[in-house]
């Protein structure tokens, strides 16, 4: 199903973060309609370092190119501020759309940006960055590629200027919409009575819970958000999981895991798909 016509449905989504194509495929196999890469996970996992605007454009692409080859479920991707002036979008979006990818969003942040779970944030102009939605829907083959407008607005704008933006940026073209800051449960209905389009919203991890709560799918769908992106979840699952897989062999010596869960090469095989490719390489 394509993702115009997930949007379109009557329920909420969940969207886990994707690091790599393997935990993109992880995820497919556990049911989901869509996929996520996320910027924070895709820059820790390929480069080592913070979501503070490390990862460049081709690198992004080249990592979105491997998800969605091995997908058959719709990749959103988070495409940062869109790697420079007109002409870095234009070229962004005809990249990512020749990648496979689904959609794209791009942020009001100014350059460079940072993670949205940091302080500090600024952004541009509204007008500005609606000037960058229009380019970006300009640039795109298909409609079926969709742009979606996030703002990281709340700190400098409150909820009525993110309002103020998002309905804006709507009126430039964005099939979707997006908020990159955690709000309370008022505010999201607040948000979501007042665009015309689909919203994706920032599930908290457990620690900014104080701050937006961990909303369970039947509570997004009730505040009218339809996507709840899950930024954090397979990166950080995993990063605990593998510390206490590494740790455990470190202090016993050998990989008597106790409580730690790990998938036998059975597993492995099986989420890569290997025995199709031994049928493949064995014609």
């Amino acid at each position: 199903m394509s993702l115009r016509s997930l949007l379109d449905g009557p329920h909420a989504l969940a969207a886990p973060g994707a690091y790599d194509a393997f935990s993109a495929r992880i995820i497919a196999e556990a049911g989901f309609p869509l996929a996520y890469l996320s910027g924070l996970a895709n820059e820790a996992s390929d480069l080592g370092y913070p979501d503070i605007g490390f990862t460049t454009a081709s690198e992004l692409v080249r990592r979105a190119g491997n998800l969605a080859r091995v997908l058959d479920v719709p990749l959103v991707c988070d495409a940062d501020t869109g790697f420079g002036g007109p002409a870095n979008v234009i070229r962004t979006v005809r990249e990512f759309e020749a990648a496979g990818v689904s959609a794209i969003h791009l942020e009001d942040q100014v350059f460079p940006k940072r993670c949205g779970v940091l302080d500090g944030k600024e952004v541009v102009a509204m007008d500005t960055f609606a000037r960058t939605v229009q380019t970006a829907t300009d640039a795109r083959e298909s409609d079926e590629f969709l742009i979606i407008a996030r703002t990281d607005a709340k700190q400098t704008d409150g909820v009525d200027g993110v309002i103020q933006r998002l309905c804006s940026y709507v009126e430039a073209g964005a099939d979707a919409v997006m908020t990159g800051d955690f709000y309370t449960a008022a505010e999201y209905a607040e948000i979501t009575r007042s665009v015309s389009v689909p919203l994706f919203a920032c599930a908290a991890d457990p620690a900014h819970f104080d701050v937006q709560p961990n909303f369970s799918l039947t509570q997004w769908q009730s505040l009218g958000v339809k996507v709840a992106v899950y930024w954090y979840l397979p990166l950080f699952a995993a990063s605990a999981a593998v510390r206490g897989a590494v740790n455990g062999l470190r202090d016993l010596g050998t990989a008597t895991l106790g409580g730690t869960p790990v998938d036998s090469y059975h597993d492995y095989a099986a989420i890569v798909d290997l025995c199709h490719w031994l049928d493949t390489t064995d014609r």
